[in-house]
């Protein structure tokens, strides 16, 4: 009796369900230039690969893996068709973040300066006369090549930290500028002064005794 009956529970057992296939994650951010791993889960085989935005995304298969390679700024959402199931993976993508500028090798020189990607001037350099009005304007021209700048701190009170009034115009023309940050300022009124343009470029304007 005892061995009729647990024969006859164990073939009444429920049959093992597959589970659904599935991927390792449905969303992923990225930056310019990185690469991912999609993992898919329960499924032999990959039918098929798309995307809405092949500009932002390509990819790559590799056995149960789909490689994801970001290469433009943007969203896409990459579509995996496996057997029995259609599996989305949302994908945002940014520039990646540049690294913090180092201003301390700027603070041990002392020359009177401008630099920028653009334009370079030097107090040093015959023809260049600097001037600051107020202690606020700067002004800066380069009598042998005409270049001129001008440089508002946007205080009358200048104090290291950031200037959030600040200006800057490059041969009359104004600089969108995101962020301006007085590094140093001495009792003598010398300056440095760290300026990044909305692209993020780094300029340095220095203004000491002269």
């Amino acid at each position: 009796m005892l061995m009729a009956f647990v024969v006859s529970c164990d073939e009444g057992a429920d049959p093992v369900v597959k589970e659904r296939p599935s991927l390792s994650t449905t969303t992923l951010n990225l930056e310019v230039g990185d690469s991912a791993i999609l993992h898919v889960v329960n499924a032999d085989t990959i039918n098929y690969i798309s995307t809405n935005n092949s500009k932002a995304v390509s990819w790559r298969i590799d056995g149960a893996n789909i490689i994801v390679k970001a290469h433009d700024v943007g969203e896409a959402k990459i579509n995996v068709g496996v057997s029995g199931a259609r599996l989305t993976c949302n994908v945002v993508i940014v520039e990646p973040e540049k690294p913090k500028y180092d201003f301390a090798e700027e603070l041990k020189d002392s020359h009177c300066r401008y630099v920028s990607p653009s334009l370079s001037i030097y107090y040093d350099t015959p023809g260049t006369m600097f001037s600051v009005e107020d202690n606020r304007i700067i002004e800066i021209r380069d009598l042998s090549t005409g270049d001129y700048l001008k440089f508002d701190l946007g205080t009358n009170t200048p104090k290291q930290g950031l200037l959030e009034n600040a200006y800057l115009w490059i041969n009359n023309q104004e600089v969108n500028i995101s962020n301006v940050s007085l590094e140093k300022y001495t009792t003598e009124g010398d300056m440095w002064i760290h300026i990044i343009d909305e692209h993020g470029n780094n300029m340095i304007l220095v203004v000491t005794e002269m």
